[in-house]
């Protein structure tokens, strides 16, 4: 087998297997891999990839409106991703380097959450 072919196929893997992940994913753990995805979209974008920029744009317009307004948090939550949106656009080395920042901490905060939330007792089998 080819050195390309190789490659192409373990990217291949890596792709189903990350799809599958995201497919199968609760609610918090997929907005973890969006801001995670988001992040890394950041480096390319300080190397001014405007794609990328689009991208991390949208993953930050679908994060907005995925909330549930109803809650105050996620009232707060609303308001610091128009504000990501923003900065995003922007481009500049600082709304960029705070736009990082925010989707750090964010994620940080996702993952606490998660870490926190009740697990169910799995049952022993007989």
């Amino acid at each position: 087998m080819e050195d390309s072919e190789q490659n192409w196929e373990q990217k291949e893997a890596v792709r189903l297997y990350a799809f599958g992940a995201a497919y199968t994913a609760g609610k918090l753990k997929s907005h973890q891999m969006l801001l995670e995805k988001a992040i890394l979209l950041m480096h390319s974008i300080k190397t001014g990839d405007l794609e990328k920029r689009d991208r991390a744009q949208n993953i930050v317009a679908y994060l907005q409106s995925s909330l549930d307004i109803q809650y105050e948090e996620a009232q707060s939550l609303f308001i610091i991703y128009g504000y990501l949106w923003d900065a995003l656009e922007a481009s500049t080395p600082e709304s960029l380097e705070l736009a990082e920042e925010l989707l750090r901490e964010i994620r940080d905060l996702v993952m606490e959450v998660h870490r926190r939330q009740p697990r169910p007792i799995k049952k022993k089998k007989r």
